[in-house]
């Protein structure tokens, strides 16, 4: 017997270290979210908005912030988005604007992601702990606000920082992606916590402990491939609402800053005019805000539906 017990141990153990879950793979999500009519529509939206975003401003036929005498005009061949109180065409300011908005959300559910599922992972392996008790009570005051009176306030916070700060400070832009991936984290957390929860009594994670896998080894060995899939999801809806996030912040006048533009900033600064018939002055960052909320909610459908093994498959 003893021999035999020694013989095991010196063999490696597989389902230690390989996901009990099987792999996702690119080809097979990208089929599945292809096959579906309104994920396919919500996907050809993503990548429509990010070629704008790369794309765009080599596109833009005028500066984005250069004035003209041609005041509020409305859509015309020479300005197919009009132009706005200054002057500026709206086309380019959009263009502009589009890159903006995206980056801003992708780099605040980046943060909130990285953030918050390092959190949640450290809670839910110690679950009972003082640094889980802690750890979500800490999400638990962040998320007890509501999302629009949050943000605003830590970007006004970070906005007087950054010009105490002077040169060295964060821009507008780095302001209001920080606040809104500050505030983002929280879900991360809770979906990396309830997801580690759920894997910390499966026999591959017992077998990597019986074999002396330290912390580190567990949550990015063991535990991350396997609740990479709900992350993933939460990501892509997250995106939709840092995206409309951003536009509400920055509507306020505590989010992008002149000379930047944005569809927030777009939309302050047309407030004043849409009563006078400049309707184009809102319809096109609105329309860029929506077709971004939409076709991200439509993908991080098809992506629950795809990573869900317990989805039904239609």
């Amino acid at each position: 017997m003893s021999q035999v017990r020694a013989d095991l141990a010196s063999q490696p153990f597989p389902a230690a270290t390989e996901p009990q879950a099987p792999r996702m793979r690119l080809a097979e999500i990208t089929s599945h979210v292809v096959r579906n009519r309104l994920s396919a529509l919500g996907l050809c939206g993503v990548v429509l908005l990010l070629l704008i975003a790369v794309f765009g401003p080599l596109l833009a036929p005028y500066d984005p912030a250069a004035p003209s005498a041609a005041r509020l005009q409305a859509p015309t061949l020479q300005h197919l988005m009009g132009t706005d109180n200054l002057g500026r065409d709206v086309f380019s300011r959009f263009l502009f604007g589009t890159r903006v908005s995206l980056f801003v959300g992708l780099g605040a559910v980046s943060l909130g992601l990285v953030a918050g599922t390092l959190l949640g992972m450290v809670a839910g392996l110690r679950a009972g702990g003082v640094w889980d008790m802690l750890s979500m009570r800490g999400m638990d005051v962040v998320l007890a606000f509501p999302l629009l009176v949050l943000v605003p306030v830590l970007a006004g916070i970070l906005q007087t920082r950054t010009i105490q700060l002077g040169p060295i400070g964060l821009n507008s832009i780095a302001v209001v992606g920080v606040a809104i991936g500050l505030v983002s984290a929280p879900v991360f957390a809770r979906v990396a916590r309830a997801s580690v929860l759920a894997e910390v009594r499966e026999d591959y994670i017992l077998a990597a402990r019986s074999f002396g896998a330290g912390g580190f080894e567990l949550l990015f060995g063991n535990l991350l491939p396997n609740i990479q899939a709900p992350l993933i999801v939460q990501a892509a809806f997250s995106l939709a609402i840092a995206i409309a996030a951003e536009a509400a912040v920055s509507f306020l006048g505590l989010g992008v800053q002149p000379p930047d533009s944005s569809w927030g900033t777009m939309l302050a600064d047309a407030r004043r005019y849409v009563i006078a018939g400049a309707w184009w002055l809102v319809l096109f960052p609105s329309a860029g805000i929506a077709l971004a909320v939409l076709s991200f909610n439509l993908v991080g459908d098809a992506l629950r539906d795809a990573l869900d093994p317990r989805a039904e498959r239609h």
